[in-house]
């Protein structure tokens, strides 16, 4: 039997299928995540309004597309176990610049997409509790060592705690070398590219992009675009542009207040 361990830090789509993967080929493998649940950029987040209804909001990927045959493997996989569809509601952008509406597949920059669910972070979660996967969630990697003699890398948390030893370290997210990592924590990076310096003018030029993800909520089904442009609008004239430049504005619509954000919006115009 294969005792080999190996650590997965990250649990996003990435990480989770990575760490499925492994287990799944005879592999021990623990799953570091930061955060409370796995999702990373496919989260799920809970919001609980004063009338006590309960309001899902995916704040991340609203889709995603398979166009490889390996890929598509996996995906047919999920549909079978009922953690992912076809969705085939319309989609669209709005652009900040032209101040237009463009509707994806008419622009022929869509293909087939899928959903989770009864959320995007369905998968992930599923894939981190499948058998041979240990999930620690709240659980923050602040070093990586090499131990030479051990021929064995160690991972200590944020905390200082001991979080083991494995023969292999699989890292999903880039902070663990980014200079982000320092400004957020004021510790360096948990990996120290001295260790690897083959791969370190690599890492250095994967690019990461922040975005704004909007989350808002109606009371009923919004029958007419307008207001959602008078919204963005208002978004683009109160954030500083230079700022954001030509990061997308993402808009994630779900059911809320519709009453509260027409008075606003007749308000502001």
């Amino acid at each position: 039997m294969n005792t080999t361990k190996v650590a997965v830090v990250g649990s996003g789509i990435s990480g989770a299928v990575c760490a499925s993967t492994l287990a799944r080929n005879g592999v021990s493998v623990t799953l570091f995540e930061s955060a409370r649940g796995p999702g990373g950029r496919m989260s799920q987040r809970r919001e609980v309004v004063e009338d006590e209804k309960e309001l899902l909001f995916d704040h991340g990927a609203p889709f995603f597309n398979a166009n490889k045959t390996e890929v598509l493997g996996l995906v047919h996989e999920w549909e079978s176990k009922g953690l992912v569809a076809c969705w085939k509601e319309k989609f669209g952008f709005f652009d900040c610049i032209s101040n237009k509406f463009f509707d994806l597949e008419q622009e022929g920059l869509i293909s087939k997409r899928y959903v989770g669910i009864p959320g995007m972070n369905s998968i992930c979660r599923a894939l981190s509790q499948e058998p041979g996967v240990e999930s620690k969630f709240g659980a923050s990697v602040g070093k990586l060592e090499w131990l030479e003699d051990e021929n064995l890398w160690s991972l200590i948390g944020l905390d200082g705690q001991n979080l083991g030893q494995f023969k292999g370290v699989v890292a999903t997210d880039k902070n663990l070398v980014s200079p982000r990592f320092t400004s957020v924590t004021g510790r360096q990076p948990p990996l120290d590219l001295n260790l690897i310096p083959e791969l370190a003018v690599k890492l250095n030029d994967i690019p990461v992009h922040p975005c704004f993800a909007l989350m808002i909520a109606f009371s009923e089904p919004v029958s007419s675009v307008r207001y959602l442009l008078r919204l963005l609008k208002v978004i683009w004239s109160s954030v500083d542009r230079a700022f954001i430049k030509f990061y997308m504005v993402q808009l994630f619509l779900f059911l809320g207040m519709l009453d509260t954000l027409q008075r606003f919006l007749n308000k502001r115009f």
